[in-house]
């Protein structure tokens, strides 16, 4: 299966580069059109506007090469639409083949501005930041869908409840590898690759719609002008044509229509620009709801999404009207074609009055389409995961004790080389001892992700995962606070005393704390001492706690209730005089110890 998809990136990689080249060719050919139309229309004016025969032939045919010339803009302006399209689709096909190495790690969104002091699981478990699970999966290009997957993954257990509906969406995506591709892509070249409509970058928070339907506004002097520019234009050159002005007026003409249109000009985007700036990127985003339409969904979910576009609310078209509204602005862009529709029609009035038209139409059903966006990047992002990681459905029971898992593998390390494990965890105090290197941090922080990636509805990275609904604590990367005052041991204190406190509480969720190396910033006998009495305190009722540590003293402790905790070991060996690791989690505490090896090795040691 996983050697299917590479091929499959791979093909669309080659058809990619193969429809560049007839592009670039298409682009040459009506950029070379578009110059020598212009120029045609240059000279036929200028013969039509001076005395001589068939002077009326001329003018007419100068007017209609400027009509042409218009035209290959409008055309030049699509295939380079097309271009920058197949580029945000390269980029985004590319990605894939880099999921399946450690090429991902160079992705330059990953989440990090979502992270704040208090996510500390997060933290701990990759889940943001560089090297994270946000990293591999994203294909988020717009505010909206960034904040999403990072709220979804800062907070996995806000989605239990809509648990099974996100999963089967998410399992039906990942069967769609072209739509994700197709999705991607013009998200890519909506908020992204589009030169001429720039998203802002969002601040870690929310994003809100910066466009509010209804404000919106065309005053009457403004109708008065956007008739008067262009009328002025058509009597000079209808008195020209007959005589009655000499043709410099028509330069005349212009400059006034010019005038006027440039001097209004801010105040016409002031009233509009909520529609023609709008991190929504104008037009550009019904290319987005046209990929949605297209594709049939079998999921309640994905089906809502889908009615909400095509139903009957009129958001598709409302983004099919705003696409033409965003093609008639982009005419503005160009030097020659802005300035020639500014002189003779005014047209910054016509983009004015057809915006509030659209405002007044159609606003309230584009408002709705910023959501829409954003979830289906999110739901996207999560279902890549399934494309370059082995995963299953997992199952969550209610009232279920453990956690069990077959071939479980940590889904950020490299899949060609990563060791899996199977096991049932059900103890409410398991201890993971083990020598150095040998894995015991990288399983604790397997079993969390899969833990985060079931409660959000995403597939496992086994081939079964079993578990039921608990609150995660963890303490892994605990850091001092210099300018705080606290050192890395009170650090690792007020971690576990916020476990202990919830588990005090007797919460409807159960916890699991995952705890690696239980009070490493202190001494021997105090960090023994002290974890005894922790780890007791963190196993009562129906909390789970997972800590792994080198100190064997703790492997014959006791449970809240008295029972022994249950051990397992990760452990080395020795092979042509080097030392190797399995990474297997094997039951019992662990028998042998690596630090003096590791210390010889490093030289540091006879």
């Amino acid at each position: 299966m996983e050697q299917e998809i590479r091929i499959f990136y791979e093909k669309e990689i080659l058809e990619i580069e193969n429809r560049k080249n007839e592009l670039e060719k298409s682009f040459n050919r009506v950029a070379w059109a578009r110059l020598a139309a212009f120029l045609a229309a240059v000279v036929l004016l200028y013969m039509g506007l001076t005395e001589r025969p068939g002077k009326l032939f001329y003018l007419w045919g100068g007017i209609a090469l400027i009509a042409g010339f218009l035209a290959l803009v409008r055309l030049h302006d699509m295939i380079e639409k097309k271009q920058r399209l197949l580029a945000a689709r390269e980029t985004a096909t590319k990605a894939y083949p880099a999921r399946f190495t450690n090429e991902w790690r160079e992705f330059p969104e990953n989440g990090s501005r979502y992270l704040g002091k208090k996510h500390t699981v997060a933290r701990d478990l990759d889940l943001l930041g560089p090297g994270s699970l946000y990293q591999l999966i994203s294909i988020c290009q717009s505010a909206y869908g960034k904040w999403r997957l990072a709220d979804v993954l800062l907070d996995p257990s806000s989605r239990i409840k809509e648990r099974e509906s996100r999963q089967e969406a998410i399992h039906e995506l990942a069967g769609k590898q072209k739509f994700l591709l197709d999705y991607e892509s013009v998200v890519r070249q909506a908020f992204v690759d589009n030169r001429r409509h720039p998203t802002r970058e969002d601040d870690g928070k929310k994003p809100g719609a910066t466009y509010k339907p209804g404000k919106v506004h065309f005053a009457g002097w403004m109708g008065l002008l956007m008739v008067f520019v262009p009328l002025m234009n058509v009597a000079v050159v209808t008195a020209i044509v007959l005589g009655l002005l000499q043709p410099a007026w028509i330069l005349v003409a212009f400059i006034v229509g010019y005038g006027i249109t440039a001097g209004c000009k801010p105040k016409l985007e002031q009233e509009t620009g909520d529609i023609y700036a709008t991190e929504m990127t104008s037009g550009q985003v019904y290319p987005i709801f046209e990929a949605i339409k297209k594709e049939t969904f079998t999921s309640s979910r994905l089906a809502q999404i889908r009615e909400k576009v095509v139903g009957t609310d009129g958001m598709m078209a409302a983004q099919k009207k705003l696409s033409r509204l965003a093609d008639l602005k982009n005419l503005d862009y160009n030097p020659l074609a802005g300035m020639l529709l500014t002189g003779f029609l005014g047209w910054d009035f016509f983009l004015a009055y057809l915006a509030f038209r659209w405002d007044r139409e159609h606003g309230k059903a584009f408002a709705g389409s910023f959501e829409i966006v954003g979830e289906m990047e999110e739901l996207g992002s999560l279902a890549v995961l399934s494309l370059v990681r082995p995963t299953c459905l997992p199952e969550l029971r209610e009232g279920e004790r453990g956690v069990s898992f077959t071939d479980m593998l940590h889904p950020l390390l490299d899949p060609d080389t990563v060791v899996s494990n199977s096991g049932t965890l059900e103890s409410n105090l398991t201890i993971i001892t083990g020598s150095n290197m040998s894995g015991k941090t990288t399983f604790l922080r397997t079993v969390a992700l899969n833990l985060v990636l079931s409660y959000i509805g995403a597939g496992t990275t086994a081939k079964s995962f079993v578990s039921g609904h608990r609150k995660i604590f963890t303490s892994m990367r605990v850091m001092d606070d210099v300018t705080g005052g606290i050192s890395t041991f009170y650090a690792e204190i007020l971690r576990i005393k916020e476990m202990a406190e919830y588990i005090a509480e007797e919460h409807h969720t159960p916890a699991i704390c995952l705890i690696d190396e239980i009070f490493k910033g202190t001494n021997s006998a105090d960090r023994i001492v002290g974890a005894r009495e922790a780890l007791k305190k963190l196993s009562l009722g129906d909390s789970m706690v997972i800590v792994t540590t080198h100190d064997f003293e703790l492997c014959d402790l006791k449970q809240a209730d008295g029972t022994a905790a249950e051990n397992y070991h990760f452990e080395e060996y020795y092979e042509d005089d080097k030392l190797k690791f399995d990474y297997t989690m094997k039951d019992g505490p662990c028998t042998t110890r690596n630090a003096r090896a590791l210390l010889q090795m490093a030289g540091l040691m006879d």
